[in-house]
């Protein structure tokens, strides 16, 4: 039975929409199913955010040179540090793409001039200590990354993935055939 693990990618939007499309794609290429709020909902509550992420097998963070979105509720935390720490909390194996200057430089927006600055620094630093790290110079290395990570992750016993109905065993059979041993037991009695 192949299972098919579901990967919930997040970052900030707008800034960094090429990283997380070669993320999508290198993660369909591998048979998986990429997941990520965004693709669906522009401002979507924390309940879907909070769904996905336990609905995932594996977190992947792309960190790129903007601290994003605060919380209305919390603004010394933004959604994507959130979403990063709720799958630390619910113990979902994590990692990180970490944007590199170079390549944030290539990119047409000021990080100099970054809003929450001192917020992103704290939370980028907790990223690097926390979990493996994998450096982004350009789209290549995200898919090398997730082409060579993501067997890894579909091996382990511990991440149940989503299968497909056909591989399941017909379960109305099972069902007749356990029934039927059952009867043979209580007449054997």
């Amino acid at each position: 039975m192949r299972k098919k693990l579901q990967i919930y990618i997040s970052s900030t939007y707008y800034d960094l929409i090429e990283e997380r499309h070669t993320a999508v794609e290198a993660i369909l290429q591998a048979g998986h199913i990429p997941a990520g709020v965004e693709q669906f909902f522009k401002e979507s509550p924390m309940k879907i955010r909070k769904r996905w992420i336990d609905e995932s097998d594996v977190y992947i963070l792309i960190l790129g040179g903007f601290y994003g979105l605060t919380l209305p509720e919390d603004e010394s935390k933004s959604y994507t540090q959130w979403e990063y720490e709720y799958a630390g909390e619910t113990g979902k194996p994590r990692f990180a793409f970490v944007v590199t200057d170079e390549r944030l430089r290539q990119l047409p927006y000021d990080f100099t001039a970054i809003e929450h600055s001192q917020e992103f620094q704290a939370f980028k630093q907790t990223v690097m200590e926390q979990v493996p790290i994998y450096y982004v110079e350009d789209m290549r290395h995200i898919k090398m990354v997730l082409r060579d990570q993501l067997p890894g992750y579909a091996a382990r016993d511990d991440l149940y993935g989503w299968i497909s109905g056909k591989d399941i065993p017909d379960v109305q059979k099972l069902m007749e055939e356990n029934a039927r041993l059952k009867a043979e037991l209580e007449r054997r009695k």
